[in-house]
């Protein structure tokens, strides 16, 4: 009867840590967001147009370029010691291109991230589109 209590308990703690640290981690991106001035610039772009959807659609391309950045950058980068590894040509390409590399992965990065907002907010707006129209079509067919 013990050892079931106990694998509950060690689960039940497991399962509270994983909690706690997601937790931690929402609140990390959330207060580099808030520092960024993301959720700043997007609220104000929100209250001045007054349409939250505005709002919304700042916030993805801005996350979106954000999160693309540091992705494009160590994926150039990655790349480049790859194809150092696998050409062996250290003395074509010389180490002091590496800032250069990082300069434009991170550009291309950030292209990439746009291009990603900018698809999940077109998403979302023919599927707010076709939920509005759907909703409205089922209220006018009901007495």
């Amino acid at each position: 009867m013990g050892l079931p209590i106990l694998i509950f308990g060690v689960v039940a703690l497991v399962l509270i840590g994983v909690g706690i640290g997601a937790g931690l981690f929402a609140a990390l991106v959330a207060s580099v967001l808030l520092f960024v001035g993301v959720i700043s610039s997007s609220a104000l772009l929100g209250v001045l147009t007054r349409r939250p959807a505005t709002a919304l659609r700042a916030f993805l391309l801005q996350c979106g370029v954000l999160a693309g950045i540091p992705a494009g950058a160590v994926t150039a980068w990655a790349a480049n010691h790859l194809l150092k590894w696998f050409a062996e040509a250290k003395a074509a390409m010389p180490d002091s291109f590496e800032w250069q590399i990082l300069l434009f992965g991170a550009a291309g990065g950030a292209l990439a991230g746009l291009v990603i907002a900018l698809s999940l907010d077109f998403v979302l707006r023919r599927t707010h589109g076709w939920l509005t129209r759907r909703v409205s079509r089922g209220a006018m067919t009901q007495p």
